[in-house]
């Protein structure tokens, strides 16, 4: 009898090898689920199939590396802490050829959102005359029309207040040959922010990576832009909401720079959600399709629209030498930012888009301002 068992399990052992022979691995995450919400110690699994032997296993959780394994059972064990929400689930495994399987997963949210703030709609604007920056506008300067309908302003946050800016640097495979002279590039571009402005630095490629969160201080900011590197792929639309959700939700002056150079193929973010949460957000947004990525219709058409529904610019460079220039622009932009704050006499709760249009009282001046806003669309994960 144990001759028979041992011949039947060489027999399946022997059928095993024939069914996966010349089938090329795939490696998914089955532990947690898209259902799951995480809450407590959590098992974090994944499989190879078929089984194949690896070199290293990294586990990243919201960016953060968690894990490393260089053998099966590939499971990672990890504490979320006491705050309750959605987390973005990323495995790498590198083989011994050199070859390396990458699966992305997000947990399931707790069903509630953080709406907008209808009470208090935040207005950026940039006045110019004949090309030069307007200063010293006060509030009584400004008129405000949602939908048409005269709004009264609240409040005027000059352009002397503080800036809080996120800038999310695309660092995928394709930046390989570039990101030296792009970091060169973004360290001048931080070293124009003026004393007491915050900088959030982010890097992505198909996934997102926190470097620096609203940091003062010049070298630590220059050190966080050191630590990008180049590789995987692209992610711009789950960037894009990583960005806008982390500009304050305080009143007063941000600004949100996105820098890409290739069409987004690994997000699990969709192109109009993405668009409706920059729509929500009251930050100027400026993005920069930088290269080759200059040249993608559905790349450049993003992100000309994300800048112009916020009162942004959109830019296209195909050279690094000409990104000092840009930021110039926009740290000067920036430098220069109006906020006027209203209550809306609108108080109906739907979910119909609210067209801005903002005018000064005397002058011919060129106004560049937020276009609208959707009155409840969420505009932050809960968490």
């Amino acid at each position: 009898m144990r001759r028979m068992w041992l011949q039947m399990a060489c027999g399946w052992a022997a059928a095993s090898v024939l069914l996966f022979a010349g089938q090329a691995p795939t490696m998914r995450i089955t532990s947690p689920t898209s259902d799951t919400i995480v809450n407590g110690r959590t098992k974090i699994e994944a499989t190879v199939t078929p089984p194949t032997d690896v070199r290293s296993v990294n586990f990243y959780v919201d960016g953060h590396l968690v894990c490393t394994l260089e053998k099966t059972p590939l499971v990672c064990n990890w504490d979320p802490g006491p705050v309750i929400r959605s987390h973005h689930f990323r495995v790498v495994a590198t083989f011994a050829d050199g070859n390396r399987l990458t699966d992305n997963l997000h947990s399931r949210e707790l069903g509630y959102h953080e709406q907008v703030r209808t009470d208090a709609i935040l207005v950026p604007v940039i006045v110019t005359h004949h090309g030069q920056f307007v200063r010293g506008l006060q509030k009584q300067d400004f008129e405000v029309f949602e939908d048409g309908v005269a709004q009264s302003i609240s409040a005027l946050v000059s352009e002397d207040a503080p800036l809080d800016l996120v800038l999310a640097i695309d660092i995928s495979g394709s930046m390989e040959s570039s990101l030296d002279e792009v970091k060169a590039a973004v360290k001048q571009f931080l070293s124009k922010l003026r004393h007491g402005d915050a900088a959030t630095l982010l890097g992505f490629n198909d996934t997102t990576f926190v470097a620096a969160e609203r940091e003062k201080d010049r070298q630590a900011r220059e050190q966080a832009v050191d630590l990008l590197t180049s590789w995987g792929g692209t992610a711009l639309y789950d960037a894009t909401i990583r960005a806008v959700d982390m500009v304050s939700r305080e009143t007063g002056r941000k600004g949100v720079v996105i820098f890409s150079d290739g069409e987004d193929r690994h997000s699990l973010t969709r192109r109009d959600v993405a668009m409706r949460r920059v729509q929500s957000s009251d930050a100027m947004l400026y993005t920069v399709g930088f290269g080759s990525g200059a040249t993608v219709p559905q790349l450049r058409s993003s992100l000309e629209t994300y800048a112009r529904s916020t009162g942004g610019r959109a830019f296209f460079p195909r050279q690094t030498k000409e990104l000092d220039a840009i930021f110039d622009q926009i740290v000067a932009e920036l430098a220069n930012q109006y906020v006027l704050s209203y209550s809306p006499t609108n108080l109906k709760h739907d979910s119909k888009w609210r067209e801005i249009r903002v005018k000064l009282r005397k002058g011919d001046y060129e106004i560049r301002a937020r276009k609208g806003y959707l009155p409840n669309e969420p505009t932050r994960t809960g968490g």
